[in-house]
This record gives C-alpha cells, sequence and structure tokens, in this order.
C-alpha cells in the first residue's frame, strides 16, 4: 500500500502541468527491491520457468555475496534454514505475488513455478538493464 502522507513531488518535480507518469512510478517501485531485482534477473537469464526452490537458493547466493562486497559464497540448500528460508518465505508470500499482480512474472504459487512476462513491458526491461549493468549481477 502506498504512503498517503508522502509529498505529492508532482507539484515541484515534474515540470509545468505535467503529473509522473503511474507506468514509471510503477516501474520504479518494483525495481526499488534488490530481491524483486534479483528475481528478474534470475528468470531472465534463465529463459523459462524455474521451481521457487531454485530462484530462493540463487538469491540467497547473490544476497550472500551482496552483503559480503563481493566475496565468494558458498552455495546455499534447502538445509540452510536461516537465510535460504526467509528468502523463499519472502519470495512465495510477498515478492513473487507483487510482481505477478504487476505482470512482470508469472507466479503458479500451487505448483512452486515462476517465469518471466512478456517482454513487452518496455520501461521495466529498460529499467532493469540499466539496473543490472549498475549491479553487476548477472
Amino acid at each position: 500500500m502506498m504512503n498517503t502522507d508522502a509529498p505529492d513531488v508532482t507539484d515541484n518535480h515534474a515540470g509545468e502541468g505535467r503529473g509522473i507518469s503511474p507506468t514509471l512510478d510503477a516501474t520504479l517501485d518494483l525495481l526499488s527491491s534488490r530481491r524483486r531485482r534479483y528475481v528478474l534477473y534470475y528468470l531472465r537469464e534463465q529463459g523459462g520457468a524455474v521451481t521457487l526452490e531454485e530462484l530462493a537458493e540463487q538469491i540467497t547466493s547473490w544476497e550472500s555475496e551482496a552483503d559480503d562486497h563481493g566475496s565468494p559464497s558458498t552455495q546455499p540448500s534447502i538445509d540452510d534454514p536461516p537465510d535460504y528460508q526467509r528468502v523463499l518465505a519472502d519470495l512465495h508470500h510477498t515478492q513473487l505475488p507483487r510482481l505477478d499482480d504487476a505482470d512482470a512474472v508469472t507466479f503458479d504459487a500451487e505448483d512452486g513455478y515462476v517465469s518471466l512476462a512478456s517482454d513487452d513491458n518496455a520501461p521495466l526491461v529498460e529499467y532493469l538493464d540499466l539496473a543490472a549493468s549498475e549491479e553487476r549481477v548477472v
């Protein structure tokens, strides 16, 4: 849910008579979470559907590397409860449903598969490319 107490930036920063594009707002909001960006990077790299567990393992690994400032980390597994289980739960209950609602991914919670939605979401793809070049994840 959006914070309704936030200042209205359209008055002072968007230019005379122009509002901020709802598409731009939605795109930047989706990409504001590193974990959601990692989901999109991995799905784009794989090119097809992946299991929720596979996705959680990769994101746990990338987050460990990012938190260690790029130092190598061991590959996480399903038996590593703290980080992996938290990532798995967050993906299942928060991040993937949000990306699915925005039509960025297709998430089948029942079967545990997730895939990238069609590539016709131009603003998301463009900003994801920019973020990927900055984060150098893939």
